[in-house]
């Protein structure tokens, strides 16, 4: 039996430590995260971001670049829901430093980043396959086209035996 209950002081002016090393364990995946896009060659992210231009300073795109790689390994790919983690979630918090981009903000560095993307989230699976995170194996991604009268139970790679309706102009 508890002899009382804890004081709640919500007008307390810092409730986390000051320093947010403190914030989340060692082994957090936050700080793996981290540290991977520290190592990554960012280059490509870098040059499609434009600075010295007039206005507000903008968002470094290692560090949104981390935010997108956290929420896909949590299975979170909207944006607007890393918005709000960033504010509500402490590795989110951490992840941004206490800078949260907006939701419009995420959403055009992923659509103008895109093309990066696929050599830079191949450099983090080798990363956490070297570090003994995960097993991989054959990743493949069906990216061919379909015409609206094919079946959906046929492939989209080489389909035999069927004859496009379609005319060519």
């Amino acid at each position: 039996m508890a002899k009382g209950y804890r004081p709640v002081l919500r007008d307390q002016p810092m409730l986390l430590p000051v320093d947010m090393r403190e914030w989340l364990p060692e082994d957090h995946l936050a700080w793996f995260v981290l540290e991977t896009v520290e190592v990554l060659d960012t280059s490509g992210l870098e040059r499609s971001r434009r600075v010295g231009a007039a206005g507000r300073a903008g968002y470094d795109p290692r560090m949104l670049f981390a935010l997108l790689v956290y929420g896909y390994c949590l299975g979170v790919r909207s944006s607007r829901v890393i918005e709000r983690l960033c504010t509500t979630d402490v590795a989110f918090r951490v992840l941004c430093a206490q800078d949260p981009p907006d939701h419009t903000t995420i959403a055009r560095f992923r659509a103008e980043a895109g093309p990066a993307f696929a050599g830079l989230f191949t450099q983090v699976l080798l990363v956490a396959a070297r570090a003994g995170l995960a097993r991989f194996g054959t990743v493949a991604i069906d990216a061919g086209r379909r015409s609206p009268r094919t079946p959906r139970s046929m492939p989209t790679g080489v389909v035999t035996g069927w004859r496009s309706r379609s005319r060519r102009w």
